[in-house]
């Protein structure tokens, strides 16, 4: 049997793509990559979400998963080996947590003070509307801050392989791993200062290394209309269930409409068309998300 053609929709600079890039490359997989804009509109996108703003987007077929920690989980269903959530599902995406809510933040946020000269201004003026949390306003006042907080959270990495171990939960790479990378991944690459603050963690650099070493799989590049084509070829039937919107909690502006498939404990599954892409089911994760009759 010929194995799914797995499709990413992402852009090289992205520090959320990357932790796909790595499951990628622990995994050993072959992949496409589509190159999509940094901020909306992406119309290419659109046709196969119904507006999911985020990056990355994983398609295979007529299937499309929104959100990294749905996407991790539809490659452990179908690739299981090596195991991503050996230690389970709760220490995995509670460290996501951790990682996504207290350890970007601050460095997203030196990312866009220390490197505002060389980003467009209108990627700058997307995602001061997005990340709420953050105020564009006052960057030079809290950067100190955001270091602060930064090496807080690298002592805590630091902390916790000090017993030799090589990966955060033993001896094996897990999803908790690529979640405390991406966000050390982005420092080096986007952070002027960012080679300072990880000096003088000789535990952290070695598992770093190690990560890194995985690399990102075995990657070719597709165009667009490629994606949309075998997205559109897949033949999917249109669905014929309730008509529901889709989103993030923290973001209801991002709703995507279409017909309920199935919702569960794990994921909220929609049928939805559109002229370019055919008809596609879109997936997301349950946790996070809310569903609304549309």
């Amino acid at each position: 049997m010929t194995a799914p053609l797995l499709i990413l929709h992402h852009h090289d600079p992205s520090p959320f793509a990357e932790k796909i890039r790595l499951a990628f490359g622990i995994k050993r997989l072959a992949w496409a990559s589509v190159q999509i804009p940094m901020i909306m509109p992406k119309p290419d996108l659109t046709a196969l979400t119904g507006g999911y703003r985020g990056t990355p987007v994983l398609q295979i077929g007529a299937d499309i998963y929104c959100d990294s920690r749905l996407i991790v989980d539809e490659l452990e269903r179908r690739f299981p080996e090596p195991a991503l959530l050996r230690s389970g599902p709760l220490v995995n995406f509670g460290l996501q947590h951790w990682s996504d809510d207290a350890l970007f933040p601050p460095g997203a946020a030196l990312a866009m003070h220390e490197g505002a000269a060389a980003m467009p201004a209108e990627l700058i003026a997307e995602r001061s509307l997005y990340f709420t949390n953050l105020d564009f306003g006052h960057f030079a006042q809290d950067a100190a801050h955001f270091r602060q907080q930064m090496l807080a959270h690298i002592a805590l990495i630091e902390a916790q392989l000090a017993d030799g171990r090589a990966f955060l939960l033993g001896d094996a790479p897990e999803w908790a791993d690529i979640g405390a990378y991406f966000p050390i991944w982005m420092l080096g690459g986007h952070v002027p200062s960012g080679g300072e603050m990880l000096t003088g963690k000789p535990r952290l650099a070695a598992w770093q290394a190690r990560l890194a070493a995985f690399g990102t799989g075995e990657r070719h590049e597709i165009g667009a209309d490629d994606a949309l084509a075998i997205a559109r070829d897949a033949g999917l039937s249109p669905g014929d269930g309730a008509p529901v919107s889709v989103f993030p909690v923290a973001h209801p502006e991002t709703a995507v409409a279409g017909q309920l498939v199935s919702i569960d404990d794990d994921r909220i599954v929609i049928r939805r068309s559109d002229d370019r892409a055919g008809v596609v089911a879109v997936h997301f994760p349950a946790i996070g998300y809310r569903v609304e009759p549309a």
